[in-house]
């Protein structure tokens, strides 16, 4: 499996490269629909669309995934990304929604998906040794809970094969123990996605 592996001296220019792959894509599409994830990676993306969040009035975005906590909650990841980024509510799809599982039937592909990985091979909420690992990886669904008592918070999740529906994958291995795991030969979550996605993922790294 050829994975194409871009480096970057710092976390702020790997997020600098996706922002200008952001604005590609908002050129070639009147609406395009976005998979972004939480957690630490992505925070300078966010903040680079609140700077310029005049050119994102289309888009949608989609979270990977979010703990089950109030919107106003630090731990949302929902929550954090409309704080940072300034985007409005109306721009995101939220895993929250009564009619979650029809919106994301709704959207046929998404132009880009970004994520990040774990230090134990997770991506979005798709953990190793939860009851619903298996489904999330296999299934047809589109939407997993995860509410096992090892975990901080219960969870929901875009399913793998949800984000396979993406066109392009950037996968964010920002730390030298995350870019080991991917080539381990362990069966984690994250070697499902990459073995799933091989013709269109790109790991971006920094460390």
């Amino acid at each position: 499996m050829n994975l194409i592996n871009k480096k970057f001296k710092s976390l702020d220019d790997l997020n600098e490269d996706i922002f200008e792959e952001l604005l590609a894509l908002l050129k070639m599409h009147s609406s395009p629909c976005f998979i972004l994830s939480g957690g630490n990676s992505p925070r300078p993306l966010f903040r680079k669309i609140s700077q310029h969040n005049e050119y994102f009035k289309k888009a949608i975005f989609v979270m990977s995934d979010e703990r089950v906590v109030d919107i106003e909650n630090s731990s949302s990841n929902e929550g954090e990304f409309l704080r940072l980024s300034n985007i409005t509510k109306d721009n995101l799809i939220s895993l929250r929604n009564k009619k979650i599982i029809q919106k994301l039937n709704d959207i046929s592909s998404y132009d880009l998906a970004v994520l990040g990985m774990g230090d134990d091979g997770h991506f979005a909420s798709i953990f190793p040794d939860c009851l619903n690992t298996s489904e999330a990886i296999n299934s047809q669904n589109n939407i997993i809970s995860f509410k096992d008592e090892h975990l901080d918070f219960e969870r929901i999740s875009l399913s793998l094969n949800e984000i396979l529906k993406a066109k392009k994958i950037i996968l964010i291995a920002s730390s030298k123990n995350k870019q080991s795991i991917l080539t381990d030969k362990k069966s984690l979550p994250v070697h499902h996605l990459l073995n799933k996605s091989s013709n269109k993922i790109f790991i971006f790294s920094c460390d």
